[in-house]
């Protein structure tokens, strides 16, 4: 469980100051699943009740127009600490470079254990293979993103919609690219979302692993992979 502090406004926005002071690196997560992609970006300043983001260039997104008005969850680390709070994305800019966004400032900001943090969007494509019970072949699925409790992926939705329905428990098998280990896990369909194309669809899956299940030192050797990569990635941000 994900133990949170939620900061008085004054405290909220101290962070928030020395955020913008140290040009902080922010994971941002659209609101809905269906966007599929983890931006990421430093927080270039304010301008009066709007940050703005300066998106790096790897960040793989739909057309920025259409995240316009979109509730999204936002993630930084300050300090040593792990920083969440939610807003909505008041604008956004493909023109220039780097591209941008700007998000209204948020009332309330969160305390959380920085070792919780992981969660990826890969830069290049990842398989996952998802057997179904009863099912000689699997499914084939692109990894969207993943974090310590679960994971989004791309699909067809020819063929897996149907067979595929929320609640079920499947058979994950993927290996994240900055290891190449093998990771076989089972998971339970928390959510199918349809992608504007109307072709594909994002599939939630959130780890089945109970604490006395065979499954759940895998589920930790995998929690303790994205962890360290984490800890890469703001070590190297750091040091930028």
């Amino acid at each position: 469980m994900l133990v949170t502090l939620d900061l008085t406004a004054r405290q909220a926005a101290r962070v928030l100051a020395q955020a913008v002071r140290t040009r902080a690196k922010l994971e941002i997560e659209p609101r809905p699943e269906s966007y599929a992609a983890l931006l990421w970006g430093n927080l270039a300043g304010r301008e009066g009740d709007l940050l703005v983001v300066d998106l790096h260039y790897s960040a793989r997104v739909l057309p920025l127009g259409q995240l316009i008005g979109a509730m999204c969850d936002v993630r930084t680390i300050l300090s040593g600490q792990l920083c969440l709070f939610s807003t909505v994305i008041v604008d956004a800019s493909d023109a220039g470079v780097p591209r941008r966004l700007l998000l209204a400032s948020p009332e309330t900001v969160q305390l959380a254990n920085r070792r919780r943090f992981a969660r990826h969007t890969p830069t290049d494509p990842v398989p996952v293979r998802l057997s179904i019970t009863g099912r000689t072949d699997p499914f084939l699925l692109g990894l969207a993103n993943i974090g310590p409790t679960g994971m989004a992926c791309r699909a067809p939705r020819t063929g897996l919609d149907d067979a595929l329905f929320i609640g079920d428990v499947v058979q994950l098998e993927f290996a994240l690219p900055w290891s190449g280990e093998i990771h076989k896990l089972p998971a339970s369909v928390c959510g199918k979302t349809p992608c504007p194309d109307q072709e594909q669809m994002v599939v939630g899956l959130e780890f089945a692993a109970a604490d006395h299940d065979p499954a759940a030192s895998a589920l930790e050797h995998l929690r303790a992979a994205l962890n360290d990569e984490a800890a890469r990635l703001i070590d190297l941000d750091g040091d930028s």
